[in-house]
This record gives structure tokens, C-alpha cells and sequence, in this order.
């Protein structure tokens, strides 16, 4: 009988992880945002590196180092938190959740899919961005094994962010407006926007505080980068705040929104 049911599952999971995909790809504009906007980023830090190197006479902010940690906050922020709030959001305020209850789908079988589709892409594009670093030789070869290891508690983190943010608001739309401001806030505050060397000593001092530093200083490891902090004191902070992220999900998410 087991075993019966084990190959069931094993059977509904595929139509279920493509049923997914296609959910979060459906909307064309946010995931496209989600997927390509990181790299075109990517790409602008790089031009603006080039472009200073050759007018400037002497040495110059460094913005090759920001080219890999701003693509890897941006995907690991919008793959699983972006595009996991506003679907979140739509499943509840359209009963879809519930209606789930009467099909022979079980709803962890369908949370475990809804979640394995988003970390697989978040780690593949992990890799990708590795990858592009060692080629383009602003990364060590390291970077492709480290982006992997940082994108699994990264993914955890951010999905329960989104699950929180999706439990919590009535709209799909505006669901992935927290969500992308959200990533915002986690950007800024993360240190991979701007060198650090043009940050005042104060505005260093408040980044201290924040957890978003410690998650940034990860992406700096990733490259072989300059560190502020040690590298196990930013996993620390990092699985510590997941930690408490997915008890904050879990208990503010319902299968039904208030109205049902």
C-alpha cells in the first residue's frame, strides 16, 4: 500500500512542478523583471567599471566587485520572495487553496513542488552568475561552488519572506509590490550597491546593525571579495534570521483568505 502511494506522489509531482513553472511564468512582466533584471545590473556595474578605468587617470572606486553580488541579491531576492508573495496572494484571495482541499493533491505535496520549483532556479541562476563571474574574471573559480552554498539558506530565507508577505496581504499585485520593495531594502542596505570605500564611516556603522550587511558580506565571499565581517558570523546571521523567518511564515500563513 505504501508503495502504491509513494509512486502516486512520485507521479502527480512532475505535472505539479510544471504546473508551477508555468504559474510563475505566467506573468511575463515580473518574472522577466525577476530573472533578467539582475543581470542587466550586472552588466550596467560593469560598463560603469570599464568606463571609469578609462577616464579616470588614477585609481578609482572599484565597481567591478559590486557585479556579482548585486546579480545575486536581485535573483535570490526576486526568484524566492517576489515571485512566491504575489502567487501566494493570488492563491488565497481566489480560493484556490481551498478548493485544492477537494482534489486528490495534498496540500504539503503541493507546498513542497510550489517551493522546490523556485529554489532549483534560484540555484541554478546562483551558479549561472559563478560561472559568468570566472569567465568575465572578476570572480575566483571558487565563486561557482560558494554561490551554490549561499543561494540553499538565501532560498529559505526569502521564501518565507514570501510566504509571510503573501499571507499578510489580500492582493497578488500588491503582494509582489511589497515584495520587490522589500528586495529594494535588502539591496540598499546590503552593501552591493556602492563601494564600500565611499561609505562614511557612520553610514558603516549603521550597517553594522542591520542583518541585510551580513547577507551582502556573504556575496563579497562568494567573489573572493574584501570582507567587513568573518565569513562564519555572516552564515550565522543569515541562518539565524532564516530561523526565525520560517516559524513567522508558517504561523501567519492560512489556506483561505479572510473572506472565504
Amino acid at each position: 500500500m505504501s508503495t502504491t502511494t509513494d509512486g502516486g506522489a512520485l507521479r502527480s509531482a512532475r505535472p505539479l512542478t510544471i504546473t508551477h513553472w508555468r504559474e510563475m511564468s505566467r506573468n511575463r512582466t515580473n518574472f522577466g523583471v525577476a530573472i533578467l533584471l539582475p543581470f542587466f545590473m550586472a552588466g550596467v556595474f560593469l560598463g560603469m567599471d570599464k568606463i571609469l578605468h578609462s577616464t579616470m587617470g588614477g585609481p578609482g572606486p572599484d565597481f567591478s566587485a559590486l557585479v556579482v553580488p548585486i546579480a545575486l541579491c536581485m535573483l535570490l531576492t526576486g526568484t524566492c520572495m517576489t515571485l512566491t508573495a504575489g502567487p501566494i496572494a493570488e492563491y488565497r484571495q481566489y480560493g484556490t487553496l481551498r478548493i485544492l482541499g477537494t482534489t486528490p493533491v495534498s496540500r504539503g505535496q503541493f507546498i513542497l513542488t510550489h517551493l522546490a520549483v523556485r529554489v532549483l532556479l534560484a540555484i541554478a541562476l546562483s551558479v549561472l552568475v559563478g560561472v559568468l563571474g570566472v569567465l568575465l574574471g572578476i570572480s575566483e573559480t571558487v565563486a561557482v561552488w560558494r554561490a551554490f552554498v549561499i543561494a540553499l539558506p538565501s532560498s529559505v530565507l526569502f521564501l518565507a519572506l514570501g510566504y509571510f508577505i503573501g499571507s499578510i496581504v489580500g492582493s497578488g499585485q500588491a503582494a509582489t509590490n511589497i515584495a520587490t520593495f522589500t528586495g529594494l531594502f535588502f539591496m540598499f542596505t546590503s552593501g552591493v550597491v556602492l563601494p564600500l570605500e565611499l561609505l562614511s564611516d557612520s553610514a558603516k556603522r549603521v550597517l553594522d546593525f542591520l542583518p541585510t550587511s551580513y547577507f551582502g558580506d556573504l556575496l563579497f565571499w562568494v567573489t573572493g571579495g574584501v570582507q567587513r565581517y568573518e565569513t562564519t558570523l555572516d552564515f550565522a546571521v543569515l541562518i539565524g534570521v532564516a530561523i526565525v523567518a520560517v516559524p513567522l511564515a508558517v504561523k501567519t500563513f492560512h489556506w483561505e483568505a479572510a473572506k472565504n
